[in-house]
């Protein structure tokens, strides 16, 4: 129970993070220290799964362990630029040229939606887990799957009034719909990104596998 509460706290800081147009650029800082240091201390904690996935390769191995590697990747890189951008933390770590480097910047932001991406397919593919622990705050299976609609349709809006292909492709956007809206629908897009992702991942898994 204690790593679900912490992947639960992750994913909440992820979405906060995503969500920094609502918050000071100092609290977006903080937090993107807590999400580093949580999200390093996840993997930690899960190394023998992860090297459990490199034995008697499979497909849906592949696809875990390429999930997990992408995940480590961009939550690097994303760290290593807000550090480069920091105007708060980290101001004396580096200097004013780097501070400024547009590249550091792009990837600063356009990485974020292609990890919202893959920790939905990770989300995915822990989904009959995921599923047992959450069934416990829901009377009904009914329930629970009228909100995991609900949240998909709004994160397929999202994907759309955030401009979310744009923003991947590094284009430069300042501003679009989707943060124009209350921060209660932006957050909710986002996690309905992530749950969208998510029911594509096991919808493939479950028609790789042959199940109904």
């Amino acid at each position: 129970m204690r790593n679900f509460w912490l992947d639960v706290i992750l994913i909440v800081l992820f979405v906060a993070e995503m969500s920094f147009h609502f918050l000071p650029k100092v609290l977006h800082e903080i937090l993107g220290v807590a999400l580093t240091v949580g999200f390093t201390f996840h993997v930690a904690i899960n190394r023998r799964r992860f090297v459990s996935l490199t034995k008697k390769m499979s497909p849906r191995k592949i696809i875990s362990l390429t999930t997990n590697f992408a995940l480590i990747i961009c939550a690097a890189i994303i760290f290593v630029s807000g550090v480069c951008m920091s105007n708060y933390l980290f101001t004396d770590a580096v200097s004013p040229e780097l501070r400024r480097n547009m590249t550091l910047h792009q990837l600063h932001v356009a990485l974020p939606f292609v990890m919202m991406i893959f920790i939905g397919v990770h989300v995915g593919l822990h989904w009959q887990e995921l599923r047992q622990r959450l069934m416990k705050f829901f009377s009904t299976g009914k329930i629970f799957g009228a909100i995991i609609v609900t949240l998909s349709a709004i994160g397929l809006a999202g994907m759309y009034l955030n401009r979310v292909g744009d923003r991947i492709l590094m284009k430069h956007i300042f501003a679009t719909p989707a943060t124009e809206l209350p921060a209660a629908i932006f957050v909710a897009m986002i996690f309905g990104e992530i749950i969208f992702f998510a029911l594509i991942t096991v919808l493939l898994d479950k028609k790789f596998r042959g199940e109904r």
